[in-house]
């Protein structure tokens, strides 16, 4: 009996319209997407302003160490260089997702000013 079922449900799944409804344009408020809009800016700016985060730092530590080069940065470091601290991952982390945010502020003040959104 089920091996005759599996075809007939098959066939019944193929013959239903798998097309996405379009969203309507009020189906959604302005606030929610503004705030869709600025999550997918900070998310993704985050990757490159980890990426800055890290490097400036790394010129930091190796200006602060008096150019010792167990602190050289990225391209340049050795095998063995000095390795980052709890304290200082955590510290390059929140930069650059402040970094982040502030860049997914400066989006939405920018949308402003240039009237692309109507006001809420």
């Amino acid at each position: 009996m089920i091996v005759f079922a599996a075809p007939l449900c098959a066939q019944q799944l193929q013959s239903e319209d798998t097309d996405p409804e379009e969203y309507a344009e009020d189906e959604f408020s302005p606030v929610l997407r503004d705030l869709r809009r600025a999550e997918i800016v900070m998310l993704g700016s985050f990757p490159l302003t980890l990426f800055v985060s890290l490097e400036l730092y790394d010129l930091y530590r190796y200006a602060e160490s008096g150019g010792d080069y167990q602190y050289a940065p990225w391209p340049f470091r050795p095998p063995d260089a000095a390795g980052y601290t709890n304290r200082e991952n955590v510290g390059v982390f929140l930069s650059a997702l402040s970094a982040s945010l502030l860049i997914a502020v400066a989006d939405y003040v920018i949308g402003r000013v240039r009237g692309k959104r109507p006001d809420n």
